[in-house]
């Protein structure tokens, strides 16, 4: 095999020709191969199907190529891939004997390594360090569309003037990108047509040239926009072993001065790209004719191919003008660390362009930024929202942007916490309904339910922990009743449910299976706090009732809190000496949660402060004077609301939620003193509402585009707990109880099933 190695011709005042054309050697066109893969010099810049399949292989894009012609109608391109009707003779020195087509094979060379369709149709051809087989793509954005203006005649040489005119006309035509893989020139009619085509948009990337010298021996090129130095690049060469090539030109110390006469040194738009042993067509020679073509006119078009690449990923960097830019910060620093006068920014790099550079960031409710690796807070579910499913889809899909306004997916679901498993809930009760302790007197009676929180076992390996230091709160609550039938209850610590319930109703079995109900309502959302309740009889069949509760409120040891309190009122009637019936009304308010959902207030997820009224009836029936039925029902509205205005959470719609239970509660059923209690229950589940979630997405520009993405909030499952609890004294001072439960949905997650079993006993020495 015989290398050929243009080294790329040049325009100037004068005429010249190609130099150092060795030979010609050609293939029999073999079988088509498998697709997809990538000749070893784009693999070296970092080439994959992923990076390819994310820019769609540059279609959209126009290339301009401003060179010998193009001959469009040759295999290597997809039929109409070529623009016969936007490519032009542009040169002004000449008249193109054949219109645009390419009398000379540099032109049609140079395009498909750019934007060649074709894949190598060749057997294995070992060159250059490099191993190109059967089925590799050669061009670097092989769907992109191309115009040729052809501004070099047969023998490879022009004008300044000539080539002036092609970049001119390929702006005109609308070219993306423009390829110049002509040896550079700073006249003037060069630099008007630079700032013409970069005013219009276009980036032009242009050969380095084959001295082995410094670019222009260090002259400056004056005259230049900042808009045109911005968006052109000079291409300079390597081998397959990312040595600079011996003929490559280095960037030298000269500098590209704009018309303010700020200096941008050639070396900072400078990037290396393989440009030796490159396959690509040698048209004249037939159209099954193939060489391996060295020079940085190779170079060049795989820093205009990737420069497409990147921009039909990314509109914005169009849009922006930052393409090149791009390209060139990510560039694998070769040589002296930084850019050099040598390898300037060193060797493209794609994969890195094609990661995200710089941090990325998300758009909260108050359109402010934040960086993604700097979020902190969590949003941690409660059973009524089961996990979120639909919110952590959104999330795992979330649309970020980096320090190019370019859009990525980031997965924020993680954010998401779901309420706790069933391994770990504990669902059974530890203490099954068991009534306070009363002590009666003759003005009434006196029940308490009191407690340490100091329990040592509870801070086994706490390192530091003497318990005899411990002075840990009694935690519980108090309730008085007297002879009238009034009841009033205060406490901290413990749960407020068995107070209301006596306060409600007057009667210790009914009050015991509202507790039962109450931990699976949102009364259960703002307990462990304070409370106070109270309770009148208004006629010998009607009582009312009235009651607060909180949770606790920060702590120098429990900071961040969410913060909850209810209001309640109710009014029961006795119909007769069997059957009761309640009416209870509550406002439940939330600071920094969402019917049990738990946020800090300038968490990224925060739901704001949420108020929920609350509608519940019950219907009890005293089978005898040791048994008793009763059936609840819980419906609660939540007001929307605005998220919190440092959260990815814009507002929230109305929520419905609700919760029911039947209770079945005998006493001395075996023995005195015994229990049994059976219940069915739904707890609290939201049955209709959703979140908008502040969203990006990119318009054609590439402009982000924000919008409200409305989520539903309703529980992939519904959670039904089928409960059994027998609870028998053994003596005075010891209890066994048996437990048993079954939970479909558990946490209202669907397919979230278990069954529990427990035995517990209890005995005091």
């Amino acid at each position: 095999m015989i290398i050929a190695s243009p080294l790329g011709p040049y325009s100037a005042r004068h005429r010249s020709a190609f130099a150092g054309m060795l030979a010609l050697a050609s293939w029999t066109v073999g079988s088509e191969a498998q697709a997809q893969t990538y000749a070893p010099w784009l693999r070296q810049i970092g080439i994959t199907n992923s990076i390819e399949s994310a820019a769609a292989w540059g279609k959209g894009q126009l290339l301009g190529v401003v060179d010998t012609g193009i001959n469009a109608t040759h295999p290597q391109f997809a039929s109409g891939q070529v623009s016969q009707a936007l490519s032009s003779c542009a040169a002004v020195s000449f008249r193109c004997s054949n219109a645009f087509a390419d009398d000379n094979g540099h032109g049609t060379a140079v395009a498909s390594i750019a934007a060649g369709n074709r894949v190598s149709q060749f057997g294995t051809i070992n060159a250059g360090g490099y191993t190109t087989v059967a089925g590799n793509f050669i061009g670097v954005a092989p769907a992109a569309n191309i115009v040729a203006e052809k501004v070099l005649n047969a023998a490879g040489s022009g004008y300044s003037t000539d080539v002036a005119s092609g970049v001119r006309k390929a702006a005109d035509a609308g070219a993306g990108v423009i390829n110049v893989s002509i040896t550079y020139g700073n006249d003037a009619a060069t630099v008007a047509a630079i700032n013409y085509a970069t005013a219009k948009g276009a980036f032009i990337v242009w050969a380095g040239g084959n001295s082995a010298q410094n670019l222009l021996n260090n002259a400056s090129t004056s005259g230049l926009t900042a808009t045109a130095i911005q968006r052109i690049v000079f291409a300079g060469s390597v081998n397959g072993a990312n040595g600079a090539s011996s003929f490559t030109n280095k960037p030298g110390s000269g500098n590209l001065v704009n018309t303010s006469g700020a200096a941008t040194s050639y070396a900072k738009r400078w990037v290396m790209a393989p440009g030796e042993a490159i396959l690509a067509p040698y048209t004249v020679a037939g159209n099954n004719a193939y060489m391996l073509w060295s020079g940085t006119s190779m170079a060049a078009p795989i820093v205009s191919g990737s420069l497409m690449l990147l921009q039909n990923a990314w509109p914005i960097l169009k849009t922006n003008g930052t393409t090149a830019n791009l390209l060139l910060a990510t560039a694998t620093d070769l040589g002296s660390k930084g850019v050099d006068a040598t390898y300037g920014n060193g060797l493209v790099n794609l994969s890195a362009a094609f990661n995200p550079y710089g941090a990325l960031t998300v758009t909260k409710a108050n359109g402010q930024t934040v960086a993604v690796n700097s979020i902190t807070g969590a949003l941690l579910s409660s059973g009524a929202l089961g996990s979120l499913s639909a919110i952590q889809s959104k999330l795992a899909n979330y649309t970020a942007f980096d320090g190019y306004a370019r859009n990525f997916s980031v997965n924020l679901s993680g954010l998401i916490k779901s309420p706790s498993s069933v391994a770990t809930r504990n669902a059974l009760p530890s203490n099954a309904y068991s009534a306070p302790k009363v002590m009666k007197y003759a003005g009434g009676e006196l029940a308490f339910s009191l407690q340490s929180s100091g329990d040592a076992m509870s801070h086994l390996g706490e390192f530091g922990y003497i318990a005899d230091f411990d002075t840990a709160p009694t935690v519980g609550w108090s309730l008085f009743t007297d002879k009238a039938g009034s009841v009033t209850g205060f406490g901290y610590g413990g749960s407020s449910s068995y107070p209301f319930a006596k306060a409600l109703f007057n009667d210790d079995l009914i009050a015991r299976q509202m507790s039962d109900f109450d931990a699976a309502s949102t009364a259960n959302l703002a307990q462990r706090g304070y409370q106070f309740s109270y309770g009148a009889k208004l006629a010998p069949e009607l009582r009312v009732a009235a009651s607060y509760s909180a949770t606790p409120r920060d702590t120098l040891m429990q900071t961040a809190t969410a913060q909850s309190s209810q209001v309640k009122i109710g009014a029961s009637y006795q119909f007769n000496t069997r059957v009761s019936g309640g009416l209870t009304y509550g406002n439940l308010d939330e600071q920094s949660s969402l019917l049990g959902a738990a946020y800090e207030s300038n968490s990224i997820l925060a739901l704001g402060r949420n108020s929920t009224q609350v509608l519940g009836v019950s219907l009890a029936w005293r089978l005898d004077q040791q048994s008793s039925v009763l059936v609840n029902g819980e419906f609660g509205y939540t007001r929307g609301s605005q998220g919190g205005a440092n959260s990815l959470f814009a507002a929230t719609s109305a929520l419905q939620s609700q919760a029911f239970a039947v209770t079945y509660l005998r006493e001395n059923l075996l023995t005195k003193n015994d229990q049994l209690l059976a219940s069915v229950k739904q707890p609290l589940r939201v049955a209709a509402g959703s979140a908008a979630i502040v969203t990006a997405s990119v318009d054609e520009q590439g402009y982000a585009v924000y919008d409200r993405s409305w989520n539903s909030l309703v529980p992939d499952g519904r959670e039904i707990d089928l409960t059994l609890n027998y609870r028998m004294p053994l003596g005075k001072s010891n209890t066994l109880a048996l437990q048993a439960m079954y939970q479909k949905d558990a946490a209202n997650i669907a397919g979230n099933n278990a069954s529990q079993f427990g035995v517990l006993w209890n005995g005091r020495f």
